[in-house]
């Protein structure tokens, strides 16, 4: 078995802080290792799915109501056209 060289203090007591510094150091970096591999490959694939579930949203119907159904502003006639009444004209 090798020896590890252990951190004290001139009075001989265990360098702790030195210990806890190296313990955070390696606790954050294995959360960034879950972060790149984990989360965000999730992250992406479930902005690609709100990306699709939006785009499917806005598609015009097959039937060319527009895009969220039939209009009733005036823009989607509903029977046959009228006569237009152009000013000054009988």
């Amino acid at each position: 078995m090798s020896a590890h060289e252990i951190r004290r203090h001139p009075d001989g007591s265990l360098d702790v802080d030195f210990y806890r510094r190296r313990a955070a150091k390696l606790r954050a970096q294995a959360m960034r290792d879950v972060l790149a591999t984990k989360v965000v490959p999730l992250a992406k694939a479930l902005i690609a799915v709100a990306i699709l579930a939006a785009a499917l949203r806005l598609v015009p119907a097959a039937d060319g109501t527009g895009w969220n159904g039939a209009r009733t502003n005036g823009n989607a006639v509903a029977g046959p056209p009228s006569a237009t009444i152009v000013s000054g004209r009988s």
